[in-house]
């Protein structure tokens, strides 16, 4: 998800990508990169791109493509395969990383040649035409929308879930006891970058946010009690089989409806979610380095947080259990809940609001019987007390669940992954920059505090302060008493 103005997905020039395992780089005709024209960087220290002295592509080996053996980064040309498989003609833009951003597990790593078509997606999953007709009256259904299994079945020995051998190769660390180190993550980022030291100080509070620790971390008791998002992972299975069959459903309804309207934004929000921010602000990367890098914050703490969730949640992903719903691609090697998409776009929306001109322009917009307001204002975390899905009156949450919403349409995230990965997203946000007075539960990121000042820079004030539009209330509401749903 780090992304740049030079490293538009439409580039026709990505002539080095046929190889999946192979990032292409090197080829003379990739602009900018590797090439002997060095072209649009500039000067040696990249000073046009993402951050200050930094070229925005989050490692040495330019994984703002998602990752180093990421390959085909949306080229019309590029085959999915293996040389040594049959090539297989793929549509359009090819998708990237269905993880929401490059995450750290990479091919220089040490992990070899690890056929896929984009980060943590087998090659064999890679985009295929489906035709969306669903006329009644073949003598057979258009897709086996019914055929469908129930995780909690009796017959199986244990509930249905996802097995350390369903991840990619190369993210099977994430299965493994938490290294506060981020050994594995870090061998393929840019060390030097603001956003990785913000994520190595988040990983060094650990204590505070990790899923499955007994006794439960803040966050994840915060998680688990606040919301009723665990329906489908309760005692009993009755209940839970219910809960699941009502998603699917849904998921059924938006792939009639909505997916082929959608399928070409999809490709490109599967890897590249940064440009939607940047096109809905209409802000110049270049001129704005700072908010580029606090983008780049997001994702780097989104993904050690979501992928320590879903490593603890361990929820199939939506087509396994009902096979008609075909994602278009994918789905990514990794389990279902939290949605990762949902909780990198939250956390970029909620810390891009954390920049208070901002806010004025794209945070919450008030409305009454008779007037709305003008001018947003900051958030506070009682604005998530809204249900997922209603309109919280806001440009960036808006774009935020709409990026969650397409991976619903795809077929590959429950609702409640969608809503999981929003609220998770916003807890985090509280727990690092919110908790007033500092409490033990707070989270010290000095590296994302800092790149939070320096955006702040690069977006002059308009209002006087004593006339932002101020929240109804500022105080917090009472946490959620109710047992939590255990796995």
């Amino acid at each position: 998800m780090v992304w740049n103005a030079q490293n538009s997905p439409y580039s026709a020039n990505f002539s080095g990508h046929a190889s999946p395992n192979f990032s292409g780089h090197a080829s003379p005709n990739f602009s900018g990169h590797a090439s002997p024209n060095f072209s649009g960087h500039a000067s040696p220290n990249f000073s046009g791109h993402a951050a200050p002295n930094f070229s925005g592509h989050a490692s040495p080996n330019f994984s703002g493509h998602a990752s180093p053996n990421f390959s085909g980064n949306f080229t019309p040309a590029w085959t999915a395969y293996p040389a040594a498989a049959a090539p297989v003609a793929v549509m359009g833009a090819a998708p990237a990383t269905g993880a929401g951003g490059s995450s750290g597990a990479g091919f220089m790593g040490g992990y070899g040649p690890v056929a896929r078509f984009e980060y943590a997606t087998p090659a064999a999953l890679s985009p295929l035409p489906w035709v969306m007709d669903f006329a009644q009256g073949d003598g057979w259904p258009s897709f086996p929308f019914e055929q469908r299994i129930n995780p909690y079945d009796t017959r199986f020995a244990k509930p249905l879930q996802w097995e350390n051998s369903d991840w990619d190769p190369a993210l099977r660390f994430w299965t493994l006891p938490f290294d506060p180190q981020l050994t594995e993550w870090l061998q393929d980022v840019n060390l030097a970058a603001p956003s990785v030291m913000a994520a190595r100080e988040f990983a060094a509070a650990h204590g505070k946010w990790l899923a499955g620790t007994n006794p439960r971390s803040t966050l994840h008791k915060r998680f688990e009690d606040g919301i009723g998002l665990l329906n489908w992972n309760g005692s009993d299975p009755s209940l839970a089989w219910a809960s699941i069959t009502r998603e699917l459903d849904e998921l059924v309804d938006l792939m009639r409806d909505d997916r082929m309207r959608y399928v070409d934004e999809l490709a490109v929000q599967s890897s590249q979610a940064a440009p939607y921010f940047v096109h809905l602000m209409n802000f110049n990367p270049a001129t704005k380095p700072w908010t580029m890098e606090l983008m780049n914050c997001a994702t780097a703490i989104g993904n050690l947080v979501k992928m320590q969730y879903k490593s603890h949640y361990r929820r199939v992903r939506p087509s396994v259990l009902c096979p008609g719903l075909t994602p278009p691609w994918g789905p990514a090697q990794h389990p279902a809940f939290p949605s990762g998409h949902s909780t990198v776009a939250h956390l970029t929306a909620v810390l891009l609001l954390s920049v208070e001109c901002i806010a004025e322009r794209f945070g919450i917009f008030k409305k009454t019987t008779d007037t709305s307001e003008t001018v947003g204002r900051p958030l506070v975390i009682a604005d998530f007390d809204v249900p997922y899905g209603q309109d919280q009156r806001s440009p960036l949450l808006w774009l935020a669940w709409r990026i969650a919403k397409g991976r619903e349409r795809l077929g590959v995230h429950y609702p409640s992954d969608s809503a999981a990965g929003r609220y998770l997203a916003a807890q985090v946000w509280e727990m690092c920059l919110n908790e007033t007075p500092r409490t033990a539960d707070a989270i010290d990121v000095p590296a994302l505090q800092m790149v939070l000042t320096r955006a702040r820079a690069e977006w002059p004030r308009l209002l006087d302060p004593a006339q932002t539009p101020q929240p109804a209330t500022m105080v917090q509401p009472a946490r959620s008493t109710r047992p939590a749903r255990r796995t």
